[in-house]
């Protein structure tokens, strides 16, 4: 491969992945509403969902997936229904937010509160806001990003169109490295972005008006995939 190729692939990967999405929502969601570990595990989630896509493009597996039509549309339904499974317990978690604080003795119990004293909705709102453990923040950074159908149209649009069909075995094996660690760079740093204090002490002072708009961005997407799988 050239010097040239490797750019361009380079150049669609990294505008590929930070365009918002599914992914750079979830990630941000959950470092902002629940903390800095919480967004790189999710972060990591997501990137090995890439990885996954990666190695099924460079094995020509999303060649023969793009061209079957019902797995295709199977796979863009499974994914409109995780997505929309995110965005109604987005939005319930977001109603439940904002209703007042119980009086004392009948609301949730102090572990479950914010410094605020409001209800903390990564912990005891239902669906994906319920406690975010480390394996939780992994599980659904990963599933996020399989869930999203698209990807198989843009994977095999950037290797179709960039990495040629007869690249020796160190060439396939550098631009997995080079793909993965500029996604991983960049899904981290959202993460850590998300996280900073100033920016999570706003959100969290939000987080009924955060987690509604989170759960309709995903049920938005959900209803376009249901869409597209028509």
């Amino acid at each position: 491969m050239e010097a040239s190729q490797y750019l361009a692939l380079l150049g669609l990967w990294i505008a590929g992945i930070v365009s918002p999405g599914p992914d750079v929502l979830v990630i941000l969601r959950n470092a902002s509403l629940g903390s800095r570990r919480a967004g790189v595990l999710t972060a990591a989630g997501v990137m090995t969902g890439n990885l996954l896509w990666i190695g099924l493009s460079l094995t020509g597996v999303t060649v023969l997936i793009a061209g079957a039509e019902p797995l295709q549309r199977l796979l863009q339904v499974g994914g409109a229904l995780f997505l929309g499974w995110l965005g109604i317990g987005g939005v319930r978690a977001g109603l439940a937010a904002r209703v007042p604080a119980r009086t004392a003795g009948s609301g949730p119990p102090p572990e479950d509160r914010d410094p605020g004293g409001a209800p903390d909705p990564l912990r005891g709102g239902p669906g994906p806001s319920r406690a975010l453990t480390p394996g939780r923040a992994f599980v659904v950074g990963l599933v996020t990003n399989l869930s999203n159908a698209k990807a198989i149209v843009f994977f095999v649009a950037l290797f179709a169109n960039v990495v040629p069909a007869g690249a020796r075995w160190w060439e396939t094996a550098l631009v997995y490295v080079l793909l993965v660690a500029v996604g991983l760079g960049w899904f981290t740093a959202v993460a850590w972005a998300g996280s900073v204090e100033r920016l999570a002490a706003a959100f969290r002072r939000r987080a009924a008006a955060v987690e509604l708009a989170a759960g309709a961005l995903f049920l938005v997407l959900a209803a376009a995939l249901l869409l597209g799988a028509r």
